[in-house]
């Protein structure tokens, strides 16, 4: 928001139970609804128990899942389109039996388990849409959000397996823990194969061969989920002494290996530059305007709720400190503190990035763009990242006011009052102020590569490099 804005890294959830209460769930097995008791726990961990007084006992839940790359739905519609897509060739009835009642709701994953939900109130749907909501966004984004050069490369070699089969976009699969992700794009890859050799074979009327297709896809994930968590575990271990011996061998030759890559990088320039250039002002700067408004208004939006909540919130509490002791403002400082991990409080700021998913659909037609829920997600991570600094800095601040003021009379709490709305003010200051290349381009380069450091220095990587600083160059109008 300003200048001073501090910026901690975004602490974890709380450790305790962020919500819970009974739901109707429906059982794809028996067809028929259930009623069990849920707890979302405090690392998004969603459990269910056959009754409220089984969990209060300890008795083990029915089950359990994380909340990782589930996509949350509103309506029944929604909910039969997405099995639609995943079932292709499959027409069938209503997913499931009669509901007990109107007010529905679906976790939806192509690979993993659906949850089909009717709860007794809209208040309650609301409230739970906006709790399950917050645990997939926490914990589909966990690479995202750990911010890390090794989580990057991770992300940037998924990206460019990929791309070797062709698939270019952004994509919704790299959501999620690193094995979940390697999961889901695997997965990719075997699902053309699974519909053309078992989907045929799957025998029965339309309905028990949908519910036969999906129980099979989530023991296929389930098994390569599995191998693939153990093999990377094992990896993990061998990641340490692997970065040992990497540094070794970079150390003594850093400056040589960055005079090599900057020889290779200014011939690569002089290659890409000009068709980049030439394919930005073809294919997207007659639609840079509209694609950049479309991509800041749901971020502007955000940002402006997240401030007048703040506002908001802050006004709240400055009213109460006019009339109350000064044990109530600290108390009152750990609360605001709180307000970014309350999903029901935050909802109205993430529904602004949920425009996307309409307003991005002729970029989705025009350019293959297939990212949304992950942009939905970091504009989201960014307004709660936006709440927490606000809170933390108005905290430090409060503070240090609160140190030097003496709250005995009337009189000094109206001035410290005055003195919590100044350091609002303070704090919401604003401060506004793929390209077609072919494969045979790199080849050319590897000969510059000595051999000592050809698993370090790569061509992609300095490839993409150069194009994505022409396009910078040629979007922002010959700006560095």
């Amino acid at each position: 928001f300003c200048d001073s804005l501090a910026s901690p890294q975004l602490q974890g959830p709380p450790d305790a139970a962020l919500h819970e209460g009974l739901l109707s769930q429906y059982d794809g097995d028996s067809h028929s609804w259930q009623q069990n008791y849920f707890v979302l726990l405090g690392d998004f961990t969603l459990q269910w128990f056959e009754s409220e007084e089984a969990l209060r006992k300890g008795c083990e839940p029915r089950g359990s899942t994380t909340l990782s790359g589930y996509l949350p739905l509103s309506s029944p519609s929604e909910y039969a389109e997405s099995l639609s897509r995943l079932c292709q060739g499959l027409a069938g009835d209503s997913p499931f039996a009669d509901p007990p009642g109107e007010f529905l709701f679906f976790l939806y994953h192509p690979f993993r388990r659906h949850f089909c939900f009717c709860a007794d109130s809209a208040g309650s749907r609301r409230v739970w849409r906006a709790a399950l909501g917050d645990g997939v966004r926490y914990r589909s984004t966990e690479l995202q959000r750990r911010d890390s050069l090794q989580a990057e490369a991770f992300l940037e070699a998924v990206r460019f397996y990929r791309q070797e089969r062709g698939r270019y976009g952004a994509g919704d699969l790299l959501l999620g823990s690193e094995p979940e992700i390697l999961g889901n794009v695997l997965m990719e890859d075997l699902l053309p194969v699974l519909r053309s050799q078992v989907l045929p074979s799957i025998g029965g009327s339309e309905r028990r061969r949908q519910q036969l297709w999906l129980q099979f896809l989530q023991e296929v994930y389930s098994l390569v989920l599995g191998e693939i968590s153990s093999e990377f575990e094992g990896l993990q271990k061998e990641k340490e002494k692997l970065q040992v011996e990497l540094e070794k061998k970079i150390r003594p030759d850093l400056d040589q290996m960055l005079t090599l890559k900057d020889q290779i990088g200014g011939k690569l320039q002089a290659v890409v530059q000009g068709p980049a250039e030439s394919c930005c002002g073809r294919e997207v700067e007659p639609h840079l305007d509209g694609v950049l408004e479309e991509l800041l208004r749901p971020v502007s939006a955000g940002v402006e709720a997240v401030r007048s909540l703040f506002a908001q919130r802050v006004e709240e509490m400055i009213g109460l400190i006019r009339s109350s002791p000064a044990a109530v403002l600290q108390k009152e400082l750990l609360t605001l503190g709180r307000t970014a991990w309350q999903p029901q409080v935050m909802r109205p700021c993430y529904e602004k990035a949920d425009l996307y998913r309409e307003s991005l659909r002729g970029l989705e037609e025009r350019f293959g763009f297939g990212g949304v829920t992950s942009l939905v997600l970091g504009a989201q991570n960014l307004m709660q990242q936006l709440m927490q600094n606000a809170t933390y800095t108005f905290q430090q601040l409060s503070r240090q006011q609160l140190s030097r003021q003496h709250l005995g009379p009337a009189a000094g709490r109206r001035q410290l009052a005055h003195g919590l709305g100044k350091v609002k003010e303070r704090v919401l200051k604003v401060r506004r102020g793929r390209l077609p290349f072919p494969a045979r381009v790199l080849p050319r380069y590897e000969s510059f590569v000595f051999a000592d450091f050809s698993g370090i220095i790569n061509l992609e990587n300095i490839y993409e490099e150069k194009v994505a600083a022409a396009l910078l160059r040629a979007v922002g109008g010959g700006e560095g």
